[in-house]
């Protein structure tokens, strides 16, 4: 008898222990078939430094996610914008012009937004060079100015642009070309490309803008207000706990040595809380600029 109770002893134990199997291979199999989380940065750096600098997220998403996070590149503003016009983006970092237009059209919703230099805000700017002779705006007049991006580009084209019609200058008044990103339209305003260049205030402050030139010799015409930072959304259809995760591991890098040398890698330093409300803000200029 003893003998019997024994074996079905081992037997429930047995099959206990099949079920917890079962039910860990069940759970590597959804995490290795579940489609790939994919992340699209916007190119406000061209793809290899932009790859350079996220790819250390994407595998911290990964790894702490269990599941495959694809980091997609995009060469030039347009493919990003044909891509996100797509949805192929689960999580995508992109400028506040397009997270507007993706939040009303495309359905994605803001989770986070980015710190810079310890700075939770990013002001618009116009650089010129300390040497140009311009002091004020309104000799930008019949002048060449060189935005660093077109007309989707929100700190390098659509608020420069709203400085200048503040102080009453219209599209006419002066000749606008556009730069591949705003790092370059600020080098190419350094090497007198241009009379000027519109870009965010912060890029004079990006190692690849000033380890390559004297930044010292440019100077700021016009910067706007403080305005909310560049944004990370996600589908609004994604998951309530995925996106939890997410919002959770993006938000808690800074709490940790390891998310700190992450934070470092992509130049930030947080990621932030934001909600969709606080970019109004934005929504103002851009109603302000498409509306004059």
């Amino acid at each position: 008898m003893e003998h019997i109770a024994e074996t079905k002893h081992l037997v429930r134990y047995a099959r206990q222990a099949i079920v917890v199997l079962l039910l860990v291979c069940c759970e590597f199999l959804n995490s290795a078939l579940a489609d790939p989380l994919v992340v699209g940065i916007f190119p406000r750096r061209d793809a290899a430094v932009t790859a350079k600098l996220f790819r250390p997220l994407t595998q911290h998403l990964e790894k702490q996610l269990d599941r495959q996070v694809r980091l997609e590149l995009s060469p030039t503003f347009d493919v990003f914008l044909k891509r996100l016009k797509e949805r192929r983006y689960d999580l995508v970092h992109l400028n506040q012009f397009e997270y507007i237009n993706a939040n009303k059209e495309l359905g994605y919703i803001v989770i986070a937004q980015n710190e810079e230099f310890g700075e939770r805000t990013i002001r618009g700017a116009i650089f010129v060079r300390k040497d140009s002779g311009i002091s004020d705006i309104n000799q930008l007049k019949e002048k060449k100015i060189l935005f660093g991006g077109g007309p989707r580009a929100m700190m390098s084209y659509i608020v420069p642009t709203y400085l200048l019609r503040q102080r009453g200058l219209k599209e006419r008044d002066y000749s606008e070309i556009y730069a591949s990103n705003p790092p370059n339209a600020v080098l190419a305003t350094f090497q007198k490309q241009a009379d000027a260049g519109g870009a965010g205030e912060v890029v004079a402050r990006l190692p690849l803008v000033k380890n390559k030139i004297d930044v010292s010799e440019l100077t700021t015409l016009a910067v706007s207000k403080p305005l909310p930072h560049l944004p990370w959304a996600v589908k609004q259809e994604m998951d309530e706990d995925l996106k939890s995760k997410i919002t959770d591991l993006l938000l808690g890098l800074k709490n940790s040595a390891e998310g700190k040398n992450i934070l470092k890698s992509a130049r930030l330093s947080a990621i932030n809380t934001a909600s969709d409300a606080e970019y109004d803000s934005h929504r103002v200029i851009i109603d302000f600029v498409y509306a004059n």
